[in-house]
């Protein structure tokens, strides 16, 4: 009995942790930024500790962490973890005890990618057998981290990331949801891909609507200010009208730009280098925060992504990474002031 109140005290905990707040009440802004995890033992590195040291001393107050398993290709129907991209267990938790011992909450993001070509918004089957068969291999995957999620007094917990091509199967998403709830106290959501939140159906189903958020802020490269602002504000009131219809907190479970020439045209490229820019990368930060910032439906944003170890020469690195770099310092303006 002793163990079963402790279980349930525990859980009670999680949901005051992260739910929304009552109607008529401020909502506790998440301070997030994601921490990348995309081998074995990165969430083992030495470092790990004094990354989340500077994270939390620039005002960051929850962290993300990512744990991705694998399907072979998009009409496959097996999802494993793989020996040397699935973070292992032990550094997963790791993690979180290394960002919990440092008063940080967690928002564990599990995800599936391809081993093939593609990626995980084109998965998509061909049969009932087939989705039947995807579905369960998906809930095999995400019970084993709701479960490390509970043991682990994970603060938030992610049932799902970009799926596109699964989005039109509400029926397997509800009873994959109220699958979590049975072994995961705390709360809950889902993060969509950019300008796909508005087909998801089970919104209500989640305590918060999430979205990875990658809109194009230019057609062009070197675009001025108030071209990149008048972007970002189109965007701002398209979310503000789709939140308002959905009756639900909004987290920009991703949300970045690289230093890079081409980010505010391509936000979401991750692959094609090109020149290095900082300040392009810093102008991006404070026209989000600018235009986002204040918003009440914004219930939290999470800046993608911090690495384990930092870039060895942040000024020739072009990645989404705000490490040794100005965009940095509108994070921890933003966080450290009154919102």
């Amino acid at each position: 009995m002793k163990r079963l109140a402790a279980c349930v005290l525990a859980g009670l905990l999680l949901l005051l942790s992260a739910m929304p707040a009552a109607a008529g009440g401020a909502q506790p802004f998440q301070k997030g930024h994601a921490l990348g995890g995309w081998w074995r033992d990165d969430y083992a590195a030495p470092s790990l500790g004094a990354q989340l040291d500077a994270l939390r001393d620039g005002g960051v107050e929850w962290v993300e962490l990512t744990a991705r398993w694998f399907q072979a290709e998009r009409d496959s129907t097996g999802i494993e973890s793989d020996p040397e991209r699935s973070p292992s267990d032990e550094s997963l938790r790791r993690a979180i005890r290394l960002s919990r011992e440092r008063g940080l909450r967690v928002l564990l993001k599990p995800q599936i990618d391809l081993a093939g070509s593609g990626w995980r918004g084109e998965i998509q089957l061909a049969s009932q057998p087939a989705w039947a068969a995807w579905f369960a291999s998906y809930r095999r995957f995400l019970l084993h981290y709701a479960e490390l999620a509970r043991d682990s007094q994970v603060s938030l917990l992610c049932v799902g990331v970009e799926l596109d091509g699964t989005r039109h199967r509400e029926a397997d998403w509800r009873a994959l949801i109220r699958a979590v709830r049975a072994v995961y106290p705390g709360p809950l959501t889902y993060a969509a891909n950019v300008h796909r939140e508005e087909d998801i159906r089970f919104w209500d189903a989640l305590d918060f609507a999430g979205v990875d958020e990658y809109t194009p802020l230019a057609s062009r490269e070197n675009a001025d200010d108030d071209e990149l602002r008048a972007a970002a504000a189109r965007e701002r009131d398209r979310l503000r009208r789709w939140a308002a219809s959905i009756g639900r907190p909004v987290l920009f479970t991703e949300i970045g730009f690289r230093s890079v020439s081409h980010a505010a045209v391509l936000p979401w490229e991750w692959e094609r280098h090109g020149p290095v820019d900082l300040a392009l990368q810093a102008r991006l930060y404070r026209i989000a925060i600018e235009v986002y910032g204040s918003e009440p439906w914004l219930a939290g944003t999470y800046w993608w992504q911090w690495r384990s170890g930092p870039p060895p020469d942040a000024a020739a690195d072009d990645s989404f990474t705000t490490q040794g770099k100005p965009a940095w310092d509108a994070v921890r303006v933003f966080y450290r002031s009154p919102r």
